[in-house]
């Protein structure tokens, strides 16, 4: 793993309870509810870099059935808490403890931004590799940095990757997915410098 990589998950370990309490209320509601429509009531689906169960429970509300893990040793403990009752695990998403086609829906809310660029595309083909049917949801900054050294509320110094979203578009189209869409959404903590890319494809 890119030490970067590493020193941001060591950020998320230090800061969980902060994080958490930042981001809580701050969800991408307008996109859960997409998700949840194109994916359809009880369809499977994964969260794949979940922090402390940010949106398990906006997901499930939706009707979807959710697994759900992150890297983040004190993110997964949080999450514990939450949903103690909750199929959750830590894991690496590069390498997802999943057979093929399992998934009728992939969330990756801001999942890939601690991966380097030359990571990009291995990492969203793991993310397809176990996507069978429905909708997948990714988001990053908007930008053309390479795991750039940011100060993150609450976190302090992490390692961000941002991406266009003529990027996002090609990554998604070069795995497969379908109906690939691509909005531009404003910063939930209000920071002018910041716009979000949504990506949405269909398998």
């Amino acid at each position: 793993m890119d030490p970067r990589t590493q020193e941001s998950i060591a950020a998320y370990d230090r800061a969980a309870e902060g994080y958490h309490e930042l981001w809580k209320e701050r969800r991408p509601l307008d996109a859960v509810r997409t998700f949840g429509t194109l994916a359809g009531r009880n369809a499977r689906v994964i969260d794949v870099a979940c922090g402390p169960a940010l949106d398990v429970r906006v997901l499930r509300d939706q009707g979807l059935v959710v697994f759900a893990g992150d890297r983040s040793e004190a993110l997964m403990r949080i999450g514990h808490m939450l949903f103690p009752k909750r199929p959750l695990a830590r894991w690496d998403l590069r390498r997802l403890p999943f057979a093929d086609d399992v998934f009728e829906g992939v969330w990756a809310a801001a999942a890939l931004q601690h991966l380097p660029r030359r990571e990009m595309r291995a990492a969203l083909g793991e993310l397809r590799r176990v996507h069978g049917k429905g909708p997948i949801f990714v988001s990053f900054r908007e930008g053309r940095d390479d795991l750039q050294l940011v100060d993150e509320p609450e976190l302090g110094p992490v390692h961000v990757t941002t991406v266009t979203g003529d990027e996002l578009r090609a990554l998604l189209l070069d795995q497969g997915y379908q109906q690939v869409e691509i909005q531009e959404r404003p910063d939930p903590l209000g920071r002018a410098e910041v716009t979000w890319v949504y990506g949405w494809g269909r398998c």
